[in-house]
């Protein structure tokens, strides 16, 4: 799947990396970044597998199924799994939730939505879920239909730091900054360990020009996340605008190192790339 598009137009020492997205089962994120743009991450929240109990029926058991195979990354298995709890109980929210989920996995966001719909009808107060399908909205350019899914999802849940991190993500894709910001730093009171919030916060402070607050949050978002990827790739960009060229080879190859050791050759090859281009 890919994530949604920060759209910065500012330019850093040649050619921004185009970055795909990395998934993980407890709070997926969705990583991407286009030319002339630093990355910004989107969170969708994974509920945690169930346990198995006696009472547990047929759907149920299938669903945890899903659950298992999705925590281990296993998206079409897990899509198996909830599809045949659906089809033992039609009226079994989670599951058409969580296939929602892991359709958003493999790229199906139409899937996703209609999922995600299915969902709200059977628990029309799932804030997760109206977070979930805003992420889904916001992935196929739907910006202003997933404010409102994301609204709904603080109205529901008004300290839900994901859904303000990622109604952020979507004003800040619209241009409006400050509402980008405004929404940044609700998630950062929310939870003050929010890495990807600094992250993001920092993207919009660079991309009005404010590189020393944009390296503070990067700051910030490396301090609390150590393999934090998109926050030294960012970094890196802020060091180049601001002409500190040592810094910024020094972050981008901190960033392609830690892509190198999760396996991300593609992305690991676009950020060599950079590198080589900032060496010019």
């Amino acid at each position: 799947m890919k994530g949604q598009l920060f759209t910065q137009k500012r330019q850093v020492l040649g050619k921004i990396f185009t970055i795909a997205v990395l998934t993980g089962c407890t709070g997926m994120l969705c990583v991407s970044c286009n030319r002339s743009q630093d990355v910004l991450v989107t969170e969708i929240g994974v509920s945690p597998p169930n346990r198995l109990t006696p009472k547990t029926s047929k759907a149920g058991e299938f669903y945890i199924q899903g659950q298992n195979q999705h925590a281990k990354g296993n998206s079409q298995a897990a899509i198996a799994a909830y599809s045949k709890s659906i089809s033992l109980n039609s009226q079994y929210a989670p599951a058409f939730k969580s296939r929602g989920l892991a359709y958003f996995d493999v790229g199906n966001k139409e899937g996703a939505i209609a999922d995600y719909n299915q969902a709200l009808r059977l628990n029309p107060n799932d804030a997760e879920t109206y977070n979930n399908r805003g992420n889904a909205r916001a992935s196929l350019g739907d910006q202003q239909n997933a404010i409102t899914d994301y609204n709904e999802a603080i109205r529901l849940a008004n300290n839900y730091a994901q859904a303000y991190n990622n109604r952020g993500n979507a004003r800040a894709t619209q241009g409006h900054k400050n509402g980008a910001l405004a929404d940044y730093t609700q998630a950062i009171r929310i939870d003050q360990n929010y890495a990807v919030a600094y992250n993001n916060r920092g993207n919009t402070y660079a991309s009005q020009g404010d590189q020393q607050k944009a390296i503070a949050d990067y700051n910030q978002a490396i301090r609390l996340n150590p393999n934090f990827a998109p926050a030294f790739n960012n970094r890196g960009n802020a060091f180049a605008a601001t002409g500190d060229k040592r810094s910024a080879l020094q972050d981008l190859q901190r960033a392609a190192a830690i892509l190198d050791k999760e396996g991300n050759k593609e992305l690991y090859q676009q950020v060599m790339k950079n590198i080589e281009e900032l060496g010019r």
